[in-house]
């Protein structure tokens, strides 16, 4: 059975029926991986980066690259600010931009079909967002730091908040819904 989204012959992106279990479990792993084993694990990263690409149309990989910099952005802001760190860079290391590129990937196959509601856009944002980030902290072995520690968490919160409602919109942009 292909797992894969189909295509229309307008290049949009159709829902999937049910769950898409590569989409969640390979992002989890890539995730897991990197933040444990960080520079590593990029070449398994990357080649599942590429083979979730591939499946995909134009309008979703745009979709991707635009979710994965602003992402990038926000993060980089973040660490600008001081409420989060990484013990040997003032910038964001290659193996924290590829989980967010890997993320973007995940957000556009299965996560932002979820989030079309705005409310469980804030919701699923506001909690699953910043505890990665505190998972990633624990599992990084110090690499990732919030020197503004409980507040560095209310501000994740705030923006993973907005970052699902965003994402929950912006599946409209490069996916075809029933309506």
């Amino acid at each position: 059975m292909n797992t894969f989204s189909t295509t229309t012959a307008e290049g949009y992106l159709t829902p999937h029926q049910g769950i898409h279990w590569r989409s969640i479990i390979g992002f989890e792993l890539a995730w897991l991986a990197l933040v444990y084993f960080q520079g590593i694990a990029a070449l398994p990263a990357v080649a599942y980066l590429l083979f979730g690409l591939y499946h995909l149309p134009n309008r979703a990989r745009l979709a991707v690259i635009i979710i994965a910099a602003s992402g990038i952005m926000i993060d980089s802001v973040l660490v600008t600010l001081n409420v989060m760190s990484f013990s040997d860079s003032s910038l964001l290391p290659g193996w924290f931009i590829l989980i967010w590129l890997l993320f973007a990937l995940a957000a556009v196959e299965t996560m932002a079909g979820f989030l079309r509601p705005w409310w469980l856009g804030w919701l699923l944002g506001a909690t699953g967002g910043p505890l990665s980030y505190l998972g990633g902290a624990t599992l990084s072995g110090g690499e990732l730091q919030f020197p503004l520690a409980p507040w560095s968490f209310v501000i994740l919160v705030v923006v993973w908040g907005f970052i699902g409602i965003i994402l929950g919109y912006s599946r409209r942009l490069y996916a075809q819904t029933d309506k």
